[in-house]
């Protein structure tokens, strides 16, 4: 600057004076030592302005070591990682710092954890910001899903039919839910029921959001994939051979109105319930196997099962059913069919159940009408208050 620029003097008004101060004694010096975290800052970007390589080389280990000092999973010191991190990033367009923080909450297995608390104040996140949460997230897009649908909830429920806040608009909108999909359909089920519960000026983007979710055709577990001590069967009840199951006797070739005149009369079919996952069932299997599209009439749907069930002297689902439901694909879009409509009591207090199927939440309808399937699945009822027996309470699902 002096001897070749011939310049006497430097605007460093945007740095802060310790940390000017701290630059030219490192320039002089030619050693680091005195960099802190209050000052990483400001000298990290003084170090890029004046393209001083070994200052910027020294800033970078001291962040590493920063990093490497973090041994249990505080916020507080991650989010200094994740913060300057971000910086650096916006300033210094460099994502090496970035990888750094994102190395270190994964090590401490807190990745969860973190992207909850971080999105507390996601109002105030610049798109940058939400960027990174991505990234951070990375195939575990769930870790991001979870948190949104719980705060989509929470709003509705205080705010009645609102408008969606942009950060959440635009993390759905770049986020993979395909994988969500996949990975956790339960989950997925849950963010689609909320977005449905919006104003219907976001129907045609929510549903654009599930066209996109379900562009690469989801992959079903083979029995192979399951792991071996959940293979065995001999912790499987005998009479299961004799327990006649609805999915293989589903003719896959029947239209719509066929599938509902077969219900009406099959033996197979004996309660309310039945009939409604028979449903379901020809509904995922002819849009994920078929690719077929066609619409899907929920209110008629309902009329429809209702008359089949008083001809058929079927009784109703007790309360505890309020609270399931399932989607069916129509026309591009999820429509929900909600259970409580075919209840005895239509509300239930209870809290929301959800019967969790391990390790096979993402087997495809083919999967499921194989002979050799077998879904295990965890489920406490709710009037089990005081179950003390060891094990999760649960059953099995085979196929025969």
């Amino acid at each position: 600057l002096t001897t070749t620029l011939h310049m006497t003097s430097v605007d460093m008004m945007e740095f802060s004076k310790p940390a000017v101060q701290l630059f030219v004694d490192t320039a002089y010096s030619g050693t680091s030592e005195w960099i802190t975290q209050e000052l990483f800052r400001d000298i990290n970007k003084i170090a890029s302005v004046f393209e001083m390589s070994w200052l910027t080389v020294k800033c970078a280990e001291y962040f590493t070591e920063v990093s490497n000092m973090i041994k249990t999973p505080c916020y507080t010191e991650l989010l200094y990682l994740f913060e300057e991190a971000g910086f650096v990033l916006e300033h210094l367009k460099t994502k090496d710092y970035l990888n750094v923080a994102i190395k270190k909450i994964e090590m401490l297995k807190c990745k969860q954890q973190f992207i909850d608390k971080y999105l507390e104040n996601a109002d105030r996140l610049s798109t940058q910001k939400l960027d990174m949460v991505i990234e951070l997230a990375g195939t575990d897009v769930n870790c991001v899903v979870e948190t949104l649908t719980n705060q989509l909830t929470e709003l509705l429920k205080v705010q009645g039919s609102s408008k969606i806040p942009v950060f959440g608009e635009y993390l759905l909108d770049n986020l993979n839910l395909h994988l969500c999909k996949k990975s956790d359909s339960t989950l997925f089920d849950q963010l689609v029921y909320v977005l449905l519960g919006l104003p219907d000026e976001y129907i045609r983007w929510a549903s654009e959001l599930i066209r996109k979710s379900m562009k690469e055709k989801e992959g079903g577990i083979a029995l192979e994939h399951i792991p071996e001590a959940e293979q065995s069967t001999s912790t499987t009840v005998s009479r299961c051979n004799t327990i006649q199951n609805l999915y293989h006797d589903l003719d896959m070739n029947m239209t719509f109105d066929q599938l509902l005149d077969w219900l009406a009369v099959s033996e197979t079919v004996t309660n309310i319930l039945m009939a409604i996952e028979a449903v379901r069932t020809w509904n995922r299997y002819n849009v994920y196997e078929r690719g077929n599209s066609f619409i899907t009439n929920v209110s008629l749907l309902f009329v429809k099962l209702t008359n089949m069930a008083e001809k058929r002297n079927w009784s109703l689902l007790p309360s505890q059913f309020s609270k399931y439901i399932i989607f069916l694909y129509s026309g591009g879009q999820l429509r929900p069919l909600t259970s409580s409509q075919f209840c005895s009591s239509p509300e239930d207090n209870s809290p929301y159940h959800v019967i969790g199927c391990v390790g096979t939440c993402s087997i495809k309808p083919s999967t499921i009408l194989s002979k050799d399937s077998k879904l295990i699945f965890h489920f406490k009822h709710p009037s089990a208050t005081s179950c003390k027996l060891p094990g999760e309470c649960g059953f099995i699902l085979k196929t025969v």
